[in-house]
């Protein structure tokens, strides 16, 4: 029989998933999110920090209305947000809202200010680097599919319906961003269109950061 596909808007009761889902989503290819390690100390969570982060409205890779969910005969099983990126703040997380997240997890001055600094140190701090520049009015991010729905083309019907929307909206380019080495994610943008925009190789991070890290390639879509 075969299966109802439904995409819809997020809603703040969709945070336990959408948090579930941004880990996922950052995950691959190395099998580590990056909140594990700027989260050390903390005794929080990834999966926690990040539910708190949509909590907060402290996400700048997307609130959570926007963020599309795709049903599958009723059960969410994949999302992704697309959104306008705020060209001054590139980063994942509002700095602004640090405190807010600090009271929701009860962390003391002491583990918000230790967190904060290793986030900047992380991030670039004042100084934003290149990569972190977006490369479209309209940004796809934090997309993923929950491993037991994999290998049905559920991502590709996900994208296509969140590019829908920013047509809608106007605008006239789309971008995503895959850390290279996600060979399955790569293919799934190229598929629907996406070509690769910019390339910063794992000598730019190890230059630039100091770190072993396997560089990230942005991709473009016209929209028009």
């Amino acid at each position: 029989m075969q299966s109802t596909i439904n995409v819809r808007t997020a809603s703040i009761a969709d945070i336990p998933f959408l948090a579930r889902i941004v880990y996922e989503a950052s995950l691959p290819p190395l099998n580590h999110c990056f909140w594990d390690d700027i989260l050390q100390g903390t005794g929080t969570s990834a999966l926690q920090f990040i539910e708190t982060q949509l909590q907060t409205n402290a996400c700048n890779w997307g609130a959570v209305n926007d963020f599309s969910i795709l049903e599958e005969d009723g059960k969410p099983v994949a999302a992704a947000a697309g959104y306008t990126p705020n060209a001054e703040d590139y980063c994942p997380l509002r700095l602004s809202c640090l405190a807010k997240i600090a009271d929701r997890l009860n962390w003391s001055s002491e583990i918000a200010t230790a967190f904060g600094d290793r986030y900047e140190q992380f991030w670039g701090g004042d100084s934003r680097p290149l990569f972190l520049t977006p490369q479209a009015p309209w940004i796809i991010e934090n997309v993923a599919v929950i491993p037991e729905a994999r290998g049905r083309g559920l991502g590709k019907v996900l994208l296509k319906a969140v590019l829908e929307k920013g047509r809608s909206q106007q605008h006239s380019h789309a971008g995503i961003m895959v850390i290279n080495g996600n060979d399955a994610a790569r293919h799934t943008y190229e598929s629907i269109g996406f070509k690769p925009y910019q390339t910063f190789h794992a000598d730019y991070f190890s230059q630039l950061f100091g770190v072993e890290f396997p560089g990230i390639t942005k991709f473009g879509m016209c929209l028009n």
